[in-house]
C-alpha cells in the first residue's frame, strides 16, 4: 500500500501541537477549543494516550517538544485518583510494554485491585476491557498474575461478540449493550490482535478478523467510519458524529496492525480508504486537520439540539428491526481537539510506511 503523503504530513504538526495541552500540572487538558487559545479541564486518562503516542514517536526517532518521562511522572502522580478505571491502569501497562521501567508487577497488581473496586470485567466498557486486553497480553507469559487476568478478560471479550460479529457496549444486561459505538469496535478488533500476536489464545485472530470485516463492510462511500452500531444485527445505527481520530487515528492504528498479523492487505486498504474524509472528502467538503490552527477538527456531526433527536429515532428504529434513518442533513463541524486525538494520530502513523525524522 502506498501511504498518503498528507497524513504522514501530520505526525510532526501533532507532535508540535500538543505542547499547548500540557497544563502547569504535568498533565493534559481535557480539551482544546478552534479559536480559543486556553486549555479546558484535565484528563488523566488523555495524558496516557499522549505518552503512548510520544513513546511511538520516540521508537520511530522523532524528536518531541513535550517531555515523554516528565509526563509519566505526572500519570503515576495520579494513578490513586479516584476518576481513574482500570482501563486507565491498562493504558498505564500498555505503555509500561513500550517503556519498561520494571514497574509492570505492581502494575498488574493494581489493575487487579482496581477491577476489584468496579465489580470486574462485565461491567466495563467495551473500550476499556480491550485496553485491559492490550496491556495485560505483552505480560502474559512473564509477569507474575498477568495471565490470571489476561485469561478471562479475553473470555469476556469474546463472550461480547454477536453472531453479527460485531462486540456488545458492556457485558452485563444494561439496556446499551446492544448499541456500541465504533471505539468499542475498533479497540476490540486491536486487542484481539494484539493477543494474537502474542499468542496468548487461538481464538483471538479468527474474532478479530469477523469485526474487522464487519466495520468494513459499513465503512461508508467516502471512507468514514459510522459512529454508533447495532451489535446484534451486525448493522450501523447512526452515522454521526463521524470523528476525525477515527478517521486518522483509531482505525488506522488498529488497521494496519490487523494487516501486519494477518498478511490481509485489505484492511490496510480500508485505513488509507479513510484519510481522505480528512482533508476535505467529506459531507461538508472541510479540511478537519487545520494545523495552522493548532489542532485538528474533533468531527462533523448533526446540528444540536437536533442530534438527540436523530440519535433516539434511528435506535428505536433498531430495536423494531428497521433500518434507521440516517440522511446527512443538518450538518456541522464539532470545533474541538482533545490531546488523544493527536495521540493517537501519532501512535498510527510514526514509524509506519515510510515516515522518517524530517
Amino acid at each position: 500500500m502506498t501511504p498518503d503523503p498528507r497524513v504522514l504530513g501530520l505526525v510532526e504538526p501533532a507532535l508540535a501541537a500538543l505542547p499547548r495541552m500540557i497544563l502547569p500540572s504535568g498533565l493534559a487538558c481535557y480539551e482544546v477549543r478552534d479559536g480559543d487559545p486556553e486549555p479546558h479541564g484535565e484528563s488523566v486518562r488523555y495524558s496516557l494516550i499522549v505518552l503512548l503516542g510520544l513513546l511511538r514517536a520516540r521508537e520511530a526517532g522523532l524528536d518531541s517538544p513535550v517531555d515523554a518521562g516528565a509526563l509519566r511522572d505526572s500519570v503515576d502522580a495520579a494513578l490513586e485518583r479516584p476518576e481513574v478505571t482500570p482501563g486507565d491502569v491498562a493504558l498505564r501497562l500498555w505503555v509500561e510494554s513500550r517503556d519498561d521501567r520494571g514497574d509492570a508487577s505492581r502494575l498488574v497488581v493494581e489493575l487487579a485491585a482496581s477491577l476489584g473496586r468496579f465489580g470486574g470485567l462485565a461491567p466495563r466498557e467495551g473500550l476499556e476491557l480491550a485496553w485491559i486486553v492490550t496491556g495485560l497480553a505483552p505480560f502474559a507469559g512473564e509477569v507474575e498474575g498477568a495471565a490470571d487476568l489476561l485469561v478471562p478478560a479475553v473470555d469476556q471479550l469474546l463472550a461480547n461478540q454477536t453472531g453479527a460479529g460485531l462486540f456488545r457496549h458492556f457485558g452485563d444486561r444494561r439496556a446499551r449493550r446492544r448499541f456500541p459505538n465504533f471505539a468499542t469496535e475498533i479497540y476490540s478488533v486491536l486487542a484481539l490482535a494484539s493477543a494474537a500476536r502474542h499468542g496468548s489464545d487461538a481464538r483471538t485472530l479468527p474474532a478479530a478478523r469477523r469485526a474487522a470485516d464487519v466495520l468494513l463492510e459499513r465503512q461508508l462511500p467516502d471512507g468514514g467510519w459510522p459512529w454508533l452500531y447495532d451489535a446484534d444485527r451486525g448493522t450501523v445505527v447512526e452515522r454521526y458524529e463521524v470523528y476525525s481520530v477515527h478517521q486518522h487515528g483509531m482505525a488506522p492504528m488498529t488497521l494496519l496492525d490487523l494487516a501486519d498479523v494477518t498478511g490481509d492487505e485489505r484492511y490496510a486498504a480500508a485505513a488509507e480508504r479513510g484519510v481522505p474524509w480528512m482533508f476535505g472528502a467529506n459531507e461538508l467538503g472541510e479540511n478537519m486537520a487545520p494545523f495552522e490552527r493548532g489542532l485538528t477538527l474533533r468531527s462533523i456531526r448533526r446540528r444540536r439540539p437536533l442530534d438527540r433527536l436523530w440519535l433516539y429515532a434511528n435506535t428505536a428504529g433498531s430495536y423494531a428491526g428497521g433500518g434507521g434513518r440516517r440522511p446527512a442533513r443538518l450538518l456541522e463541524v464539532n470545533p474541538t481537539c482533545r490531546p488523544y486525538e493527536l495521540g493517537w494520530l501519532v501512535e498510527a502513523w510514526a514509524g509506519r510506511l515510510g515516515v522518517t525524522p524530517s
